[in-house]
């Protein structure tokens, strides 16, 4: 019974994978289709590039972002678009949060940097992506290696190798449905046979005792 449960699970699991994958492939595009910022989960990840964050974080760090965060406080490290060029993100610390009339303005300053750019003077949460909670080196390594030449090759590299577990897959599922009739018309065949001959049996019984 387990083994059939097991064999069951084994069977299922890369089209759950495949799907997974699908799915983390729809929320990026869509994302860069609507000019956000991709995320899974409510968090993103950016590799940090400069020297800015230093020794907090480091150049080539992977960063994790939560972008479910609402709510800042002097002393967070946010992620967030550069007011003077959407297109560039920073990730520095808040210093100072001022209040103007009901509306909340941040102050950032890189820790390894001596005073705060005039792009991260006052500005509001509306160029906040999210809350930095954590780093990996060691994922940074990996994603400048598969990030590389502006070409996304993970995502390509996910899709190659889910299509080919789904292909082999459903390869399997047909080979198994075609099996599975091939056992179902031997054994309606088999059940033809055996009535054929039950209905002879009974027409040579009824002919001998005719007979008598």
């Amino acid at each position: 019974m387990h083994k059939k449960i097991l064999k069951i699970v084994l069977q299922v699991l890369p089209f759950i994978f495949f799907a997974f994958a699908l799915f983390l492939i729809l929320q990026v595009v869509l994302a860069l289709k609507n000019d956000r910022t991709p995320s899974v989960f409510g968090y993103s990840i950016f590799l940090i590039l400069t020297p800015s964050m230093e020794d907090t974080i480091m150049t080539g760090d992977l960063i994790f972002v939560d972008i479910n965060t609402t709510e800042y406080e002097e002393g967070d490290i946010i992620t967030f678009y550069n007011p003077e060029n959407p297109n560039m993100t920073i990730t520095h610390r808040i210093i100072t949060i001022t209040d103007d009339n009901g509306t909340l303005l941040y102050t950032t300053k890189g820790d390894n940097n001596n005073s705060s750019g005039s792009f991260e003077t006052e500005f509001t949460d509306e160029y906040i992506i999210g809350k930095y909670v954590s780093k990996s080196s060691f994922f940074g390594k990996i994603y400048q290696f598969i990030f590389t030449g502006g070409i996304n090759l993970i995502y390509g590299t996910v899709v190659l190798v889910f299509v080919l577990i789904g292909v082999t897959e459903v390869s399997h599922l047909i080979k198994t449905v075609g099996q599975h009739r091939k056992e179902l018309l031997e054994k309606e065949k088999e059940k033809m046979i055996e009535e054929e001959k039950a209905r002879l049996r009974k027409e040579y019984a009824d002919k001998n005792q005719s007979e008598e």
